[in-house]
């Protein structure tokens, strides 16, 4: 039987009454017009009070609950819940939720991409790290905060957060502090210069022993020397790069000196991490990020941090480039939501919630301001940071920085293995590292 069959049999009955009480109207007699009797005489009377209208009062309308803030946040573990504990205790605070939401730590544009191509909304707020930070402007994904930086804002962060004199992230922890770590059974003690570091790593170099590892072909090991000798990659705006000086000639001259104590084999860099762990390297230069590894992989390993040493020549200390946390607008954020997220960014700088930032996160506070207050005694990792933390360099996040590092990652490897001379190797990073903003230029 067709569907359409029963759903008749159950309609016809109810049509037919329809049918039939219309028919009846029509056949039902008129209502007849009542006549006009004659007016009786009037007869005086007392017109009942009218009784006073009651005025039922209205209640005040609610006040509707605002809508929530979504905050994407790169971070895991403790640090999320870190996060998710302070935006409730901004929503207690002001009335503003935030629904936060985790997204892999290395995964953000990855993430943002996804949900546009899948017509998803975005978030109103992001939180990632200076790679983030440089890719999601790159990809036209965030706006600029309209939020000066505190005054003690660590110079490196202002720099990590701003182009085109714009601040497009608003600092909130450092972190990426390069260290030399040293194994305390093998050193009795840090040395203070790089003169000493190469000397001392050289005689703890034996058959079984290497005397130093580090990430040796990468900028980012290359860079703290670097700026010891005077040098800088960039020019203060971020979009111009300065490779071939002499100051990158001494740095890469010093950075082959440091080689000598490398891993005969060559190891790369998560081999000399396990070396070090295992207590088969005597130094490791290597960031505040993998300190945390190192305590969870070895019960026997006798750790000891400080800072990179000084350059003699200059007196300077070698600092490496810091990162750090940002929070960030999505380009759609706009109106009272924006002005909520400024609320949200402006309460997360206060020095009380930094300190909370900090110890919870592990890492430094963007403010030196909150720095210079802080107990780090407990974690020499963070102490060894901060001891360079108001001087160290910061890369912008303009394709000129990146174009950069590429270009010094593509020659090191020629340098340390002697195939390229040093004096000869900054006028090939400069030239790639111009071809490559050539190419970003011509949208290649």
């Amino acid at each position: 039987m067709s569907p359409i069959v029963p759903r008749l049999v159950r309609v016809l009955p109810l049509l037919f009454a329809v049918l039939a009480l219309a028919g009846c109207a029509g056949l039902l007699p008129a209502t007849p017009t009542p006549a006009i009797a004659p007016s009786p005489t009037p007869v005086a009377t007392t017109p009942a009070p009218t009784p006073a209208a009651v005025v039922t009062p209205v209640p005040p309308s609610a006040t509707p609950a605002l809508p929530a803030l979504t905050l994407w946040v790169a971070e895991e573990g403790p640090a999320l819940e870190l996060v998710r504990e302070l935006a409730s205790a901004f929503a207690t605070e002001t009335g503003i939720p935030i629904t936060v939401l985790a997204r892999p730590a290395d995964g953000l544009r990855l993430s943002l991409a996804t949900a546009e191509l899948l017509g998803e909304a975005p978030p109103d707020l992001l939180w990632g790290d200076q790679e983030a930070l440089a890719g999601l402007r790159a990809d036209g994904r965030i706006q600029p905060v309209g939020l000066p930086a505190p005054a003690d804002t660590l110079p490196a962060l202002r720099t990590a957060a701003s182009a085109d004199n714009v601040l497009w992230g608003v600092p909130l922890s450092a972190q990426g502090a390069l260290l030399l770590l040293y194994n305390r059974t093998l050193v009795d003690a840090a040395p203070a210069t790089s003169d000493e570091l190469i000397v001392r790593s050289r005689a703890a170099t034996t058959s079984q022993v290497a005397g130093m590892v580090a990430a040796w072909d990468e900028a980012r090991w290359l860079l703290p020397w670097l700026y010891a000798f005077g040098g800088a990659p960039l020019s203060p705006d971020g979009q111009t790069i300065s490779l071939e000086t002499p100051e990158l000639v001494a740095a890469l001259g010093l950075l082959r000196e440091l080689y000598v104590a490398a891993p005969t084999d060559d190891a790369g860099y998560r081999r000399g991490q396990r070396l070090f762990a295992q207590g088969y390297a005597a130094f490791a230069l290597d960031g505040d990020w993998a300190v945390q590894r190192y305590r969870m992989v070895s019960d026997t390993l006798e750790l000891g941090i400080a800072p990179l040493p000084l350059v003699p020549a200059t007196g300077r200390p070698a600092l490496a480039p810091l990162g750090g946390s940002f929070l960030l607008f999505h380009r759609d954020l706009a109106g009272e939501a924006r002005t909520r997220a400024r609320a949200f960014a402006t309460w997360l700088l206060e020095p009380a919630i930094q300190a909370r930032l900090a110890r919870g996160l592990g890492r430094l506070p963007a403010r030196s301001g909150v720095l210079a207050s802080s107990d780090l005694t407990a974690d020499p990792a963070l102490a060894a940071a901060a001891a360079g933390a108001t001087l160290a360099p910061g890369l912008p996040p303009t394709q000129a920085a990146r174009c950069m590092l590429d270009a010094i990652d593509v020659w090191l490897p020629n340098v340390l293995n002697g195939s390229l001379d040093q004096a000869e190797a900054p006028a090939r990073m400069q030239r790639e590292a111009d071809a490559c903003l050539a190419r970003f230029a011509g949208g290649l």
